[in-house]
């Protein structure tokens, strides 16, 4: 039986191999493995069976940090 630690690492592992993988398919081309995941995540958004974390918009950032300077 893997105890936890070993069992985080392989699936660490695991994830790693997929992500080189999928870079390899775009030759290391970072231009393309990006044009890849947008389309990607258009077509995820679309389908509406996934909950994205957007990031924060910029005045919500401005708003946060001048709040946080005034107290």
């Amino acid at each position: 039986m893997e105890n936890k630690e070993t069992m985080a690492c392989s699936i660490m592992e695991e994830v790693r191999e997929m992500r080189r993988k999928i870079s390899a398919k775009f030759g290391h081309d970072l231009n393309r493995l990006f044009a890849y995941y947008q389309k990607l995540e258009a077509e995820m958004r679309k389908s509406g069976r996934y909950r994205f974390a957007d990031p924060p918009s910029e005045k919500l950032e401005f708003d946060r940090h001048f709040v946080e300077r005034r107290n």
